[in-house]
């Protein structure tokens, strides 16, 4: 008898002590995803709580992604897409950045997967406390967390262009995103446009995986936008990045390497003259163009194709094979203001039969401003000390730390890491000052009528 009195008593305490203690729902709104140099990962989750929290203390919470359990570091009062809002009823969750396998996002089709597993819960042992309610379970979980979600691909406009295809009969549809800063429209004085061509992994019909896929977002960053003058002394530029829907190599003939024209040629072309059309504050004497990989191609092709377009040019990783670059293509090339940037190390594509003998008949045909960053190997900065993929070449470029270039030489090339040579290029600091300085003064190319003075 005084067992089962002990038993009864202890369940009563048990039943006093969980008196009014409940689950708390919440319902998942959007992920927001981080591009990083070389992966994305989902660091921030809002939710929808069944009830208003003011004040959530972050340590008793745990957010799964992907099967992975991360740390919640922040909690805030926000709208739906996760902006801070003192009265909002939405609650927005920072997570801890995390490295390791599960945390990638992958696509499919050159679309971003819907199917990513997100869960928010209450660690164990905690308990959340809302006035005199304490909660001992968090009920909230998706498995399409990526239907929805916010980034910094938010901060581009979106379009779409038709034109015709080259060599082939046709027309085709380029998707496109363009930044366009708010101190820049209207200010009624010319601004450059930066272009960005995406790589082989980055075509179809999603643009944000053109900006996210290679940290592409890094363009608008205050860190690169601040190397780049306007004609009145401002900061800033137009950034506009081009996606095709298969790959920028790909002809008429087949995948190719430079022997045949691009099937996207002429209505990339096309695209860039309309969009400069629909922007006349856009200084056509200040047009840059770059890309990697498959995009440093296109960039190539674009240049031979082109001459005294573009007022410079930062190829990088470029997938033009040398033997298909004619001794007369060679000399319109010379007359073009170019810096390669590339790893010694890249197995996927390979300097010593791009980029290199290209800069090297470059130099012998006279060329004044090209420049070829060659580094050793590609380490990264979000994990310092990590060693990358030798083609994530683009990574030094978007990290803004490409700064010195290899000397004009038809010499052999010596990469290093300290900035990929021993020469600074014109006396700039970086390739963004460089490419900044560089203004067209061929005559054809000419501003609209309310520009000139």
């Amino acid at each position: 008898m005084n067992a089962l009195k002990s038993i009864l008593a202890a369940l009563a305490m048990t039943i006093a002590a969980t008196s009014g203690a409940q689950t708390l729902k919440m319902e998942h709104q959007v992920a927001g995803i981080t591009t990083y140099e070389a992966s994305t990962a989902v660091n921030l989750v809002v939710v929808k709580p069944e009830i208003k929290l003011d004040k959530v203390d972050p340590s008793v919470l745990t957010v799964n992604t992907n099967g992975i359990e991360r740390n919640v570091m922040t909690v805030y009062p926000s709208d739906s897409r996760g902006a801070f809002n003192p009265d909002g009823e939405y609650l927005a969750l920072g997570l801890e950045k995390a490295t390791g396998q599960g945390i990638g996002l992958s696509k499919a089709g050159n679309v971003w997967k819907e199917d990513y597993a997100v869960k928010v819960g209450l660690k164990p042992g905690k308990v959340l406390k809302v006035g005199k309610q304490k909660y001992i379970a968090i009920e909230c979980e998706t498995d399409k967390a990526l239907k929805d979600f916010v980034s910094e691909a938010d901060y581009f406009s979106k379009g779409t262009f038709t034109g015709r295809l080259t060599g082939k009969p046709g027309d085709v549809t380029l998707t496109y995103a363009s930044y366009e800063p708010w101190s820049l429209k209207g200010d009624g004085v010319a601004n450059p446009l930066v272009i960005w061509l995406h790589g082989g992994g980055e075509g179809g019909i999603d643009v944000s995986i053109t900006l996210l896929g290679n940290e592409v977002v890094s363009l608008i960053r205050p860190e690169i936008q601040s190397h780049f003058t306007t004609e009145g002394g401002t900061g800033g530029a137009y950034v506009l990045s081009i996606q095709c829907p298969t790959m920028w190599m790909g002809t008429s003939k087949g995948f190719g390497h430079g022997e045949y024209p691009s099937l996207y040629a002429n209505v990339l072309k096309s695209c860039i003259d309309e969009f400069v059309n629909q922007h006349p504050d856009i200084d056509r004497n200040r047009i840059y163009l770059g890309g990697c990989s498959n995009g440093g191609f296109m960039t190539m092709h674009m240049l031979i194709r082109n001459p005294k377009y573009f007022a410079a040019a930062y190829p990088t990783c470029e997938a033009y094979m040398d033997e298909y670059i004619s001794d007369r293509e060679i000399n319109i090339l010379a007359e073009e203001n170019i810096w390669f940037v590339q790893s010694y190390d890249d197995t996927t594509v390979d300097p010593k039969t791009h980029c290199i003998p290209t800069f090297q008949r470059l130099v012998k045909a006279g060329a004044k401003n090209v420049w070829m960053s060659m580094f050793e190997s590609v380490e990264g900065i979000d994990n310092p000390g990590q060693k990358l993929f030798g083609h994530f070449a683009w990574c030094y470029l978007f990290n803004d730390v490409v700064t010195m270039s290899q000397e004009q030489s038809e010499d052999d090339v010596v990469p290093t890491n300290n900035g990929g040579g021993t020469v600074a290029p014109q006396d700039h600091a970086n390739i963004f000052e460089w490419m900044n300085a560089q203004v067209l003064t061929a005559p054809e190319v000419t501003q609209p009528s309310w520009h000139r003075r």
